[in-house]
């Protein structure tokens, strides 16, 4: 049951894009921005940054605030494990193992604040860089796979659901020329009528 109200939350936002007042490359560019930040190791402030990049890249800043929540309890470990394996294997640093036998070590609650301090610092400076660029890399396939969705998602249903939207789009808009006393020109009569 969960599943299905999941999915129905998901079938929801993706209407909302479809009908978002924005192009389907901006609609498209904030949602591939939004899946790059969800996989980033930066909880706490997904949201600015998802709204800051998008900013910085002229895209949609809405679109892409819900794919921060990808992240969470239940998804943190195999992303991030597979995020490490990725980086690990581009960067080298130790192994998962040896990551999860320094956590359980960090964890046993045995230690004083100065060890605990030293020991997350340790593992941090060892497993960061790893960590850091195997999610940047898989953040940047999976933002680069949403958007190629999304964009052929969005032309699709507007083109096809929507026809109005891309006509108007692909026709320039009609400017008033001006006569010799700079007032508006009559608009053409292209209904041929009467004069």
């Amino acid at each position: 049951m969960p599943f299905r109200r999941g999915w129905a939350k998901v079938k929801k936002w993706i209407i909302h894009l479809l009908h978002l007042d924005d192009s389907a490359h901006r609609i498209a560019l904030g949602v591939a921005i939004g899946m790059f930040v969800a996989v980033t190791p930066t909880w706490g402030i997904q949201m600015l940054l998802v709204v800051g990049l998008a900013w910085l890249c002229r895209a949609n800043k809405v679109a892409g605030i819900p794919l921060v929540w990808v992240t969470n309890p239940a998804t943190n470990v195999p992303i991030y494990s597979f995020c490490y394996i990725v980086g690990r294997a581009l960067v080298g640093g130790p192994g998962l193992e040896e990551v999860k036998q320094a956590l359980a070590l960090i964890s046993m609650g045995d230690l004083g604040w100065g060890a605990l301090a030293k020991g997350w610092a340790n593992l941090m400076w060892h497993a960061a860089a790893p960590l850091w660029v195997g999610t940047c890399v898989v953040g940047a396939v999976c933002g680069a796979i949403t958007y190629v969705i999304m964009y052929c998602l969005i032309t699709f249903y507007r083109r096809h659901h929507r026809p109005h939207l891309v006509e108007d789009s692909r026709a320039p808009a009609a400017l008033p020329t001006t006569t010799g006393e700079g007032a508006a020109a009559p608009p053409d009569n292209a209904g041929g009528e009467g004069p």
